[in-house]
């Protein structure tokens, strides 16, 4: 069986439109169905079809396996793939199938995920086949936002029948969906899952297989919930360790590939934290208790494992990122900061230091409310974050230019005090979870 770390990687790239044109090479257009198969006594039959989300991963409706089976398989139109696991995940109402092998996979194009909320209907088809391998494509007459089975789903008006698994596509060919059922009102009205929770579903049964794997320990209960890169970690339904005299209980996020942990005591009925984490990135998350009179430095022995996909650039408002940096300015002086020539040791423990953004954008009117996340991250692997709040104003949005002493960041105070390693540090800015901006500089001896 493949390994789960190879899932795990793949998770990276999921919501990531841009990683999967890199990664395939091809427009969305491309990306079609593949068709799932039965192996019988007799011979292969066909069952449905499944929707390509990335390399040796397709989601597909349950609804596909009334018979019984020696093992199933996939044709991409060009090859035979044996399928090594489909399990069920979205309370039963999605199927994802995992297939080829440890050495390789088809290469068949992969759909890119459309952007999570209401896609626009204009151009929006469903596409599904039958058993001659044939596509049957249906034009979207209406569609509307529902909460179903308690996840997020779409109804929809079609122009004709389609069939649980159909995958629901934009006008660009992205995936905005997958059809779940028939709505319960209407003539060719149909529920369809949204992207994000196709994607919570393939993380589900990823934590699952991780489970098996002794990667994921996480304790029976503890859920890890995300919206782009605000991350819910929730232990409602957790059995906590009864308290000694003198100790503490404390919820740790660690990032994998960094040489600090970050912990939040928990006081009183506290069920729950929230935090904004660096897209991307893989964390790993859980309780642990430890004496009042110290603080957490072990990860937890029971821990989640959470894999953030990659951020996608920001385009809305015309938005446009002009630059990101460390930038130097004497902290009574007026005017901007100057980004300096070479950057030493020297001047990031000074007090000259300030973090220097500037951006473009077209608004009408004012916009707030939206996450701001800075990082940075060290030559060594380390990632350190900033989190506020942004908002747009139409009055400086040809320029809007703002800056911010690094001390009042945190970016730096780890590194203050142990050290800069060498080499190449990269600054990256996220609003609302897309990529809003990126810089970079190196640190020389």
């Amino acid at each position: 069986m493949r390994k789960i770390t190879a899932l795990l990687t793949a998770l990276v790239l999921l919501l990531t439109a841009g990683a999967f044109s890199e990664a395939a090479e091809v427009s969305p257009q491309a990306a079609d169905l593949l068709d799932l198969y039965g192996v019988t006594a007799e011979g292969e039959k066909w069952l449905g079809t499944a929707i390509p989300v990335l390399e040796g991963a397709a989601v597909a409706s349950p609804a596909v396996l009334t018979e019984e089976f020696e093992s199933l398989k996939i044709y991409d139109g060009a090859a035979w793939w044996d399928v090594w696991t489909a399990q069920g995940a979205a309370s039963g109402k999605l199927l994802v199938v995992l297939y080829g092998t440890e050495q390789e996979t088809s290469q068949a194009p992969v759909y890119i995920f459309a952007d999570p909320g209401m896609p626009g209907t204009a151009g929006m088809t469903v596409r599904s086949g039958d058993w001659m391998r044939s596509r049957i494509n249906r034009a979207v007459y209406g569609a509307g936002e529902i909460r179903w089975q308690e996840m997020d789903a779409l109804v929809l008006t079609l122009s004709g029948d389609t069939e649980p698994g159909a995958a629901v596509l934009t006008a660009e060919g992205k995936l905005a969906g997958m059809v779940a059922a028939e709505y319960a009102e209407g003539v060719n009205r149909f529920v369809a899952l949204t992207s994000m929770e196709i994607i919570n579903a393939i993380q589900e049964v990823a934590a699952r297989l991780n489970r098996n794997d002794t990667m994921d320990s996480r304790p029976e209960g503890y859920r890890v919930e995300l919206d782009s890169n605000l991350v819910t970690f929730d232990w409602t339904d957790v059995q906590l360790p009864e308290l000694q005299e003198g100790n503490s209980l404390y919820h740790i996020v660690a990032d994998a590939d960094s040489n600090y942990l970050t912990y939040t005591e928990i006081v009183g009925d506290q069920k729950s934290v929230t935090a904004l984490l660096a897209p991307g990135r893989m964390y790993v998350s859980g309780l642990v208790t430890c004496p009042s009179d110290q603080v957490p430095e072990e990860l937890p022995a029971e821990y989640a494992i959470t894999v953030l996909p990659e951020a996608e650039p920001l385009t809305e408002h015309s938005f446009k990122p002009i630059l990101l940096a460390i930038a130097e300015k004497d902290p009574g002086s007026e005017g901007a900061p100057v980004v300096p020539e070479k950057m030493t040791e020297e001047l990031l423990r000074s007090d000259r230091v300030f973090l220097y953004s500037v951006s473009g954008y077209d608004v009408s009117e004012s916009i707030s409310g939206l996450t701001l996340l800075v990082t940075l991250t060290a030559p060594d692997g380390s990632n350190y974050c900033y989190e506020s709040g942004w908002y747009y104003d139409p009055s400086i949005g040809e320029r809007d230019e703002w800056y911010t002493p690094m001390k009042d960041t945190g970016l730096l105070t780890m590194l203050n005090e142990t050290g800069y390693p060498e080499g190449e540090y990269t600054l990256n800015m996220y609003i609302d979870g897309k990529l809003a901006g990126t810089g970079s500089f190196t640190l020389n001896p």
